[in-house]
Parts: C-alpha cells; structure tokens; sequence
C-alpha cells in the first residue's frame, strides 16, 4: 500500500510566525525539523494499517531551492519529491490513500498566513473561499483516491468539508501570528488520525472558480477557460477538477504581476520578511467592504 503525504509549512506546530516560512531563517530551520517529524509520526501511523510505501511531496516555496523537510532524517520508507506541481497527477499514480501536513486556510477565510496556491490569491468556488487542502480533496475525488487526515490551524480544519478528518496544530492570532497546542496533544493527534481508515474525498465545487488577486491590475491572457470579472478577479471555467485546477494555474502566472508588488526582496535581504508580512496583512481589493 502506498500513502501520497503532501506536505506544507504554515500549518506545522511551531511555524507560529512569517520567519519561520522563508529559507534561510533561523526559525525555517527549527520549523522544518518540526515538519519532517511529523511527517515520520505520520508514516509510523500509517505504518501500522498497512501501509509500506510513501511519497512525501513538499508543497511550501520558501524562496529558496532548499527542500522544507530534513532530508537525512526522513523516515528510509518515504521518497521526497519536489516540483513546481505538488498535487500533480503523476503523484497519485497506484496511490492507495492522501493525507496532507502542515496545511493553512485559504484566502478570504480569516486564518494565520491564508491563501490558496500562491501567497496573494484567494480562490472562490459556488460561494465558498477554497484552501489548497479543498483542491487536493478535490483531485482525491476525480481520482477517486481515499483521504485520510489533514493537519493544520483551526482556521483551516473549521472551513473544510464536513466529514475531513482534521487535527489542529495551532490557534491563528492573526494573517501573521499563530500559537501552537501543546506539542504532545498534537503528537498523539497526528499519531490517532494516522491509525484511522482512509474515507472517500469531498469533490471540488461545481462551477467557475473565482480567484482574488492583491496588488495592482494585471494583464491576462485572452484564452477561452479565463474570464475578466475586474480589475482583481478573474473566473477560470473548466469541467473536471483537474482541468480547472491546471487552467487555474495559468491564471496564477498572470496574476504574479500584480502580486510581486508587495516584495522586492529575496530571503535574507533586509526586510524581506516584513514585506512578506505587509502582503499577507493587505485586504484582497475586490473582498474589502
């Protein structure tokens, strides 16, 4: 049996603040220590329903090409992957069962760091804010792969489906400030959801997805499935899942105009983590009220 574990950082105990999200930072590598063991909690759970091989896919950009996790002390079964798609459909080839770590709100859902697939962008499906977590449901049920648990703050676990499996790792305080539970009623949670049967996965909403863009106006390409709404939304159309999920990322490249406004730095500038703090404090133009 083998278990795809998609991994981030935002929602891993102790990644409390924006330092702890960008490479090179002293508390990015206390926090990737972190990372990588929950990931061996996760797979010494597994372990003991059967499962025997893992793909870890490393989902967080730091800034850096350093991998989040330490890789001399991953667990020997796992196999780290990183690519510029962590939800590729590569990964869920003769995939048993999905779960994800370290898993953060999506935009316009009040949370610590929230967005949904680039930092800026918040997506919205038939009325309701998608974290990245729901288009991982989403690709589970097109590809009909079980879940079987998702870790991350509260904000998160409340806004998901009804019937996720969820274990909270952290309170948010605000977009930029967190405070983890206490480290052992996490451990032993990861432990309990990794010893539970996986489940089948919520689909993706049906319909358009709406992503909110910070920043400034943007050019867009002009290509069937993508649809001007205004000077910050765009409608990506598609049928499956997958397809919106892939035409979504056109739409993301376009938006990067817009959205690297906010920083102008790279990982160890001066400055650079506040800035990257100042975008996750900015409203979303098109929510603000």
């Amino acid at each position: 049996m083998r278990a795809l574990l998609v991994t981030d950082l935002e929602g891993v105990h102790g990644a409390d603040s924006v330092d702890c999200l960008i490479g090179g930072e002293a508390a990015w590598s206390r926090a990737r220590l972190r990372a990588t063991h929950e990931v061996n909690l996760a797979i010494a759970g597994l372990s003991k329903q059967g499962f025997t091989e893992f793909i870890v896919s490393d989902s967080h950009r730091n800034g850096t090409d350093e991998p989040n996790l330490v890789l001399d002390a991953l667990d020997r079964r796992a196999t780290y992957d990183f690519r510029d798609d962590a939800f590729a459909a590569q990964l869920f080839s003769g995939v048993s069962a999905v779960a994800a770590l370290g898993m953060h709100a999506g935009g316009g859902v009040p949370g610590f760091v929230a967005h949904a697939l680039d930092v800026g962008l918040a997506w919205e499906c038939n009325g309701r804010f998608l974290s990245e977590t729901d288009f991982l449901l989403g690709l589970c049920h097109a590809a009909m792969t079980p879940f079987l648990f998702v870790t991350g703050d509260d904000a998160l676990i409340a806004s998901l489906p009804p019937g996720t499996r969820g274990v909270v790792t952290k309170r948010w305080n605000s977009a930029t400030s967190a405070t983890s539970l206490p480290l052992e009623e996490v451990e032993a949670a990861i432990l309990r959801a990794a010893l539970e049967p996986a489940a089948p996965a919520s689909a993706l909403p049906d319909g358009p997805l709406r992503m909110h863009v910070k920043g400034s106006t943007f050019e867009l390409p002009e290509l069937p499935f993508l649809e001007r709404e205004s000077s910050h939304t765009v409608l990506v159309h598609g049928g499956s899942a997958r397809q919106r999920y892939q035409f979504a990322h056109v739409a993301i490249e376009a938006a990067t105009e817009a959205t690297s406004e906010f920083v102008d730095g790279s990982p160890g500038d001066e400055g650079f983590v506040e800035q990257v703090a100042t975008m996750l404090r900015a409203p979303w133009p098109s929510l603000a009220r």
